[in-house]
């Protein structure tokens, strides 16, 4: 057991700022509570949070010269847990190959035949792992996927992307969002958005976003940038097809990460609509994924009540319920009128149609869906 009087002392807090996280941040990612860590601290825990930080723990804490034997031990049970089996199978299961290619961790070369150091943490240097299979086993790239993600324990990955546990790929969702979170800054703490004047370019998009064609997105992304979001367009992994959209917060600001490439209209505004209603009705900073099939918030009530709010938005239920008084879902000309009385794209109309089941997936009316 340490000795550490004082957890989290000003160096910690000076290596927590460098690396943008909070306490509830670094406790999210360690795994553990703050009552915890406080009351159980460790030496083990304490070579956790060097790995987290990528900051010695003889900078974060003073500790007395016996206590650095300690230390040592604590790094090497560290260094068994990302070389256990359950660790080793949780890293084989994200996208490492593409990853790597991005130079998001490090590759094969980078780990292998001169002896690859690995960090504050590592009780000595890494023999050579040339083999795909010594790679893992020997802890490399489980300690590399760790750290990319910035977590420091399964349980923190699970708890810091909590919203991407309840999908069919949670490891390449969580490690889409992570590409996104690094690219963004945390703000200072003054930092406030205007929801009101957010909400009023929303509106005025949907108004006037019927002439746009290919340039939608290119205008939405660039209204919402004007109006203090961070907004981000990463490309999907080939493991697994990335969300329609997500929301989530770096501190203060608010971020919408959209995949790269081309979506119908309908489905753009509506998947874009839906993460804005987050950010914009939840004063919690709640974090969504809209996927083809659901909508995953860190609140699932409240997440109802935004999407709702968004949907209306885009398309409000008058307009909605006039459409379908119509009846005549069938015929071009019905959905071009509407478009042109409620100012609202034809695309939007009969995605939100389909989505009732009163137009067929397969229509000839998915023409007016244009892909941007």
């Amino acid at each position: 057991m340490a000795m550490v009087t004082e957890v989290f002392t000003p160096a910690m807090f000076r290596a927590m700022a460098a690396k943008g996280y909070t306490q509830e941040d670094l406790c999210l990612r360690v795994g553990w509570s703050r009552r915890k860590i406080v009351d159980n601290f460790t030496m083990e825990l304490a070579a956790a949070i060097e790995f987290l930080l990528d900051t010695p723990a003889k900078e974060l804490w003073n500790f007395r010269k016996g206590e650095l034997r300690a230390l040592q031990a604590g790094r090497r049970e560290f260094n068994r847990m990302l070389c256990s089996r359950e660790v080793i199978a949780w890293a084989r299961r994200f996208p490492v190959r593409e990853l790597e290619s991005r130079g998001l961790i490090a590759s094969a070369a980078g780990m292998g035949a001169i002896g690859h150091t690995v960090g504050h943490n590592a009780a000595s240097a890494t023999t050579a792992c040339n083999s795909h299979a010594q790679r893992y086993e020997s802890g490399l790239v489980p300690r590399e996927v760790m750290r990319f993600m910035g977590v420091a324990s399964i349980a923190g990955w699970q708890k810091a992307y909590a919203i991407a546990q309840d999908t069919l790929n949670p490891h390449a969702y969580s490690a889409w969002l992570r590409v996104g979170e690094l690219q963004v800054s945390r703000p200072p703490a003054d930092f406030e958005i205007d929801r009101g004047c957010i909400a009023r370019n929303l509106a005025f998009l949907r108004n006037n976003a019927v002439p746009y064609r290919a340039g939608l997105r290119r205008v939405f992304v660039e209204t919402l940038r004007k109006c203090d979001v961070a907004v981000l367009q990463v490309p999907a992994f080939l493991a697994a097809p990335a969300p329609r959209a997500a929301c989530f917060w770096k501190g203060a600001r608010p971020v919408l990460q959209l995949p790269t490439g081309t979506a119908s209209d309908g489905d753009f505004m509506e998947s874009a609509y839906g993460a804005m209603g987050h950010i914009l009705y939840n004063r919690k900073r709640l974090s969504c994924l809209v996927t083809a099939d659901k909508v995953i918030s860190s609140d699932p009530l409240r997440g109802v009540a935004a999407m709702h709010i968004a949907e209306n938005l885009l398309l409000t239920e008058a307009e909605e319920c006039e459409i379908i008084c119509c009846g005549r879902f069938e015929e071009p000309r019905c959905i071009e009128y509407f478009s042109r009385a409620f100012h609202v794209r034809p695309g939007i109309i009969v995605t939100r149609l389909q989505a009732q089941r009163k137009i067929p997936a397969i229509s000839p009316l998915n023409a007016f869906k244009i892909a941007v």
